[in-house]
């Protein structure tokens, strides 16, 4: 395998994805944002320099996702279409971002995670037992032990999040989480199987202009 120690800048890649601004409303990048492609130099395998604050894969950030499935799974009134125009998104996104937290991690590696390193923690009395609702947010007893496995997912996510030595710099548990997760295998967590990154254009070679 070659260990790519030597690699050549190849252009640029524009990306318009969606973050969540300070104000907690989603934004998208309107004018695209630039981001730096390289290829080793040896064997010409190419990849996308990723900043800290998006991920390999995603239109939008996972701190949106994150921020969308917690605004549905934990208000007891919410609906998929309520959330999603509140998050600009359709429906069926945040339907499956929270299908998809419902199958990330399993709930019990996050405890055993917050356990090690803070063996005093309140965590597992702070699991959700139930997904607060005033109407059925699941047709099927598989859907409703879904919800409620995002849901914790969620939860234990940001108390792992808490309980590290050391608070990481991202403000976003799950965008944290998926990226020591992506270190550790650099392959990004998708969202659905045989689901491919978009195709797209190298403008320019040269770095963008002011």
């Amino acid at each position: 395998m070659c260990p790519c120690q030597w690699i050549w800048y190849d252009g640029w890649r524009f990306v318009f994805s969606v973050v969540l601004a300070e104000s907690g409303q989603a934004q998208r990048l309107g004018e695209g944002l630039p981001l730096q492609r390289v290829a080793c130099a040896s064997c010409w395998k190419s990849w996308t320099l990723w900043p800290a604050f998006l991920y390999p894969r995603r239109q939008f950030s996972p701190d949106v996702s994150e921020a969308a499935a917690l605004a549905y799974l934990a208000t007891p009134s919410a609906t998929y279409v309520e959330v999603g125009a509140r998050f600009g998104c359709s429906w069926t996104s945040v339907w499956r971002w929270v299908g998809w937290l419902g199958r990330l991690t399993a709930a019990e590696d996050l405890l055993a995670a917050i356990v090690r390193l803070f063996p005093d923690s309140p965590a597992i009395d702070l699991v959700p037992r139930h997904v607060p609702q005033d109407h059925d947010k699941a047709y099927s007893p598989e859907r409703a032990a879904l919800l409620l496995s995002s849901l914790r997912t969620v939860v234990l996510i940001s108390l792992l999040w808490r309980a590290l030595p050391t608070p990481p710099a991202d403000p976003s548990p799950l965008r944290w989480l998926l990226w020591v997760q992506f270190r550790a295998f650099p392959r990004p967590i998708g969202l659905g199987e045989g689901i491919a990154s978009p195709a797209f254009h190298i403008d320019r070679r040269g770095p963008p202009s002011a």
